[in-house]
């Protein structure tokens, strides 16, 4: 399947915002379009969509590749993909309306919402709380695999053997350090349902995804339309192509259709901690409501000012210079002399970024669907979006930063 991609050059379109247009000395439109897709050929990427937002408008907004490559239908803007760890920044809103709502606090004892005692072995005396949950700084630890994070005989100590249990956490004491964790924000879910006393992906659904007004988005796959599902691939090393991957594996779905789900106990296997499936465009309006303080492009307000800022605010290191936040990071590696905060997501078949500039009001999503894992620079982003992102930001400069 290599070399696949520059075909479609010619039949993509550009779609350029309301007032906006590119200094004399940047790219074609087709030069653009090019480029992009000999990133994609060269790190074996079946599809890209890409939006580039300043203000509340649109700059630049694309779709590039195949949603399917046997059948050679063209991946649309509007087509879904999972995007894998950015779905932690809605678990993360979600709780701090619930704060606000005076619901929660976040410096509760998870043990307080779980139905089950969680602590760690080591420090048997100090809480979690749904602070270093949402932080990673609870001193849990991801083992097992994929499958590790939604089991709940992986999170449930009650379910666990001790040697087993001993190898679930760090040796530091819960707030004492960073340890990123798929497993802890999972936890959410059931926290989520237990406070609210509704399922989680309704919760989500009704309480940021429609007041946003992003449509055919969610955890649950029965309430989407499937036919704009991307394919999943996945990369053949060996081979140096993409391969046809498993695809969307329903979880809680059937307990729903059956009346057996269970809420505030099965709110975890919607992997709160990386299960949203949404359209770049409708990702874009996530990034532009946490940009805005809480306040949608089409001027709903999901979170107040403050609530945002405590989202967004730095708790404890996690890599160099990559400071997280409650759900969200910084991120000082992807543009030269920006630090921009957001998150990447990474999953079987999938790799996404969403990043804002908190200084020039402009920020960009781009997901993709297979890519090799070849990273860049010091921050090891991958160069698929990388690349990408850095090219239209060096077309668009002029306006991004006016």
């Amino acid at each position: 399947m290599k070399r696949i991609f520059i075909c479609l050059s010619l039949c993509l379109m550009f779609v350029c915002g309301a007032g906006y247009a590119r200094s004399g000395k940047t790219m074609s439109n087709r030069q653009i379009e090019k480029t992009i897709l000999g990133y994609m050929d060269e790190c074996r990427t079946a599809g890209l969509s890409v939006v580039l937002v300043k203000g509340n408008k649109i700059v630049y907004e694309k779709a590039f590749g195949y949603r399917d490559v046997e059948t050679k239908e063209p991946l649309e803007i509007n087509d879904i993909f999972r995007i894998a760890s950015i779905s932690k920044s809605f678990s993360g809103v979600s709780i701090m309306q619930l704060v606000e709502a005076g619901k929660i606090n976040l410096e509760d004892d998870v043990n307080q919402y779980l139905g089950f005692s969680l602590r760690n072995p080591k420090y048997p005396d100090i809480p979690i709380t749904v602070k270093m949950l949402l932080s990673h700084t609870s001193s849990m630890i991801d083992r097992h695999g994929a499958t590790w994070y939604r089991d709940d005989k992986y999170v449930n100590p009650a379910k666990m053997s001790a040697d087993t249990i001993a190898m679930c956490f760090a040796d530091w004491a819960p707030g004492q350090g960073y340890k990123y964790c798929n497993r802890a924000l999972n936890l959410m879910g059931i926290i989520i349902e237990k406070v609210s006393g509704e399922r989680f992906d309704n919760y989500v659904l009704n309480h940021i995804l429609r007041p946003i007004g992003a449509d055919n988005a969610g955890y649950n796959l029965d309430s989407l339309d499937k036919s704009k599902f991307t394919t999943l691939y996945t990369y053949d090393k060996e081979k140096d192509t993409i391969v046809r991957a498993k695809g969307y594996v329903p979880v809680n779905e059937p307990k729903v259709a059956e009346g057996s789900y269970q809420i505030g106990i099965d709110g975890c296997y919607w992997s709160p901690t990386g299960g949203m499936k949404i359209s770049a465009p409708n990702l874009a309006k996530w990034m532009k409501t946490l940009q805005n303080g809480g306040v949608a492009p089409n001027g709903n307000r999901i979170l107040s000012e403050a609530g945002i800022k405590k989202l967004l605010t730095p708790v404890t290191p996690a890599e160099p210079g990559k400071y997280y936040c409650l759900t969200t990071r910084t991120e000082p590696f992807f543009i030269e002399g920006k630090v921009l905060k957001g998150h990447t997501g990474s999953a079987q078949g999938l790799k996404s970024c969403m990043f804002f500039d908190p200084e020039s009001d402009w920020g960009f999503v781009c997901l993709c669907s297979s890519t090799k894992l070849d990273t860049v620079g010091e921050g090891a982003v991958y160069k698929i979006y990388y690349n990408t992102i850095n090219l239209l930001y060096q077309q668009f400069r002029d306006v991004l930063e006016k």
